[in-house]
């Protein structure tokens, strides 16, 4: 029971932060080319508030138990860790263009996932 309870409270967070990623993409206007190529101040601060919750996402899907990664199997559960690992290890040496691709394909799909899987317990 306790893991079912832990796996609700991440779901949770991790939807929330997947709002607040898509609020932030809308307030900075971020396209794929403005996050991967604007490097200025105004850029960098884009960057940085986006990153935030992705990594974050990333760190608390790594937590989740088997059960809910087993209801899932084609979502790319170790691609998700890797990129998580690159990020906590290599944060400025992140290819923008690959976090670009996790934020608008994986990321969505991740949150979809969890969505259904919480409607299923109900």
């Amino acid at each position: 029971m306790k893991r079912r309870k832990r796996d609700a409270e991440l779901i949770d967070v991790i939807l929330s932060d997947c709002e607040t990623l898509t609020k932030r993409i809308d307030h900075f206007g971020s396209t794929e080319n403005s996050f991967v190529c604007d490097r200025s101040e105004e850029g960098e601060l884009a960057y940085d508030a986006i990153m935030s919750p992705v990594y974050r996402i990333a760190e608390d899907a790594l937590h989740l138990s088997e059960e809910v990664q087993s209801a899932f199997p084609e979502y790319p559960w170790n691609d998700i860790r890797g990129f998580r690992n690159f990020v906590a290890h290599g944060y400025r040496e992140v290819d923008r263009s690959l976090a670009w691709k996790v934020i608008v394909d994986d990321i969505p799909e991740l949150e979809k996932a969890l969505r259904i899987f919480k409607e299923r317990q109900g």
